[in-house]
């Protein structure tokens, strides 16, 4: 799916992850996103404040192997 985002002429992809889904920012990082920053009590969940976390890949970051 990033191959065919980049190669539809994007430069950049960002995303959030929750704090709450540790599974899921690890996925993401597997993919080669990178933590850009931490958006603090971003999201009332369930009576939770959680953390949002930045993450971005750009076109010429390597991809993991």
């Amino acid at each position: 799916m990033v191959d065919h985002v980049f190669s539809a002429g994007l430069h950049r992809i960002s995303l959030e992850v929750y704090g709450h889904n540790p599974r899921a920012r690890h996925a993401y990082e597997r993919c080669g996103f990178v933590h850009e920053g931490t958006l603090r009590e971003a999201l009332l969940w369930e009576g939770d404040r959680i953390d949002a976390h930045v993450m971005a890949r750009l076109r010429d970051d390597p991809f993991p192997t």
